[in-house]
């Protein structure tokens, strides 16, 4: 038997009313707060993430090209004022050219770089996988919802249909007991 609409407006008052982000769990506030990984993140995740985040900027350019100028005229300019043209012509400053100690650092830089990259990678791809299974399990119960939905809507239909034979039943009654007998033929 299908239900009335009183009796389907009951029920649905009765189911506790859902949060659609339940399924994001891994977003909401726990022991790591405000983690933008799923599960959380550690500390050195969260420093891969700043670090990697403030090496895109240029704050970043501008700060590593003056620390490069500024290691080129200690090394030369200082140098220069202290023992005059020789120094500078010679070459002999902390680090001479070709500036080795200056690409070791920039060596250095660039393994720290994509350590802190590959840490990052690897946080996010867990978040995205923790978000691919959320979203699956949303997609999965939307579809059941719009299923029951399509359900409700066809036994609506079908009592409509049978309201609206009644009703033309009925009409043709009250029409032949009001109109049938008392015609003229």
């Amino acid at each position: 038997m299908v239900a009335t609409a009183p009796e389907q407006q009951h029920k649905q008052e009765q189911q506790p009313a859902r949060d659609p982000l339940r399924h994001y769990l891994h977003y909401q506030h726990g022991k790591r707060k405000g983690s933008p990984y799923a599960g959380g993140s550690t500390f050195m995740e969260r420093v891969s993430e700043t670090v990697a985040r403030g090496m895109g900027t240029v704050t970043f350019l501008l700060v590593s090209s003056a620390v490069i100028l500024a290691w080129v005229l200690t090394n030369h300019v200082i140098k220069f004022l202290r023992h005059s043209w020789t120094g500078l012509l010679d070459g002999k400053g902390f680090d001479p050219a070709p500036f080795i100690l200056l690409n070791l650092l920039f060596s250095a830089v660039a393994f720290y770089t994509g350590a802190l990259v590959i840490i990052a990678q690897k946080a996010q791809t867990r978040t995205d996988q923790a978000n691919e299974l959320a979203a699956a399990t949303h997609r999965d119960e939307l579809g059941q919802q719009q299923t029951e939905l399509l359900q409700r809507n066809t036994d609506l239909t079908v009592q409509i249909h049978e309201l609206a034979q009644q009703l033309s039943t009925l009409t043709e009654q009250v029409h032949a007991a009001t109109c049938g007998r008392s015609s003229v033929t």
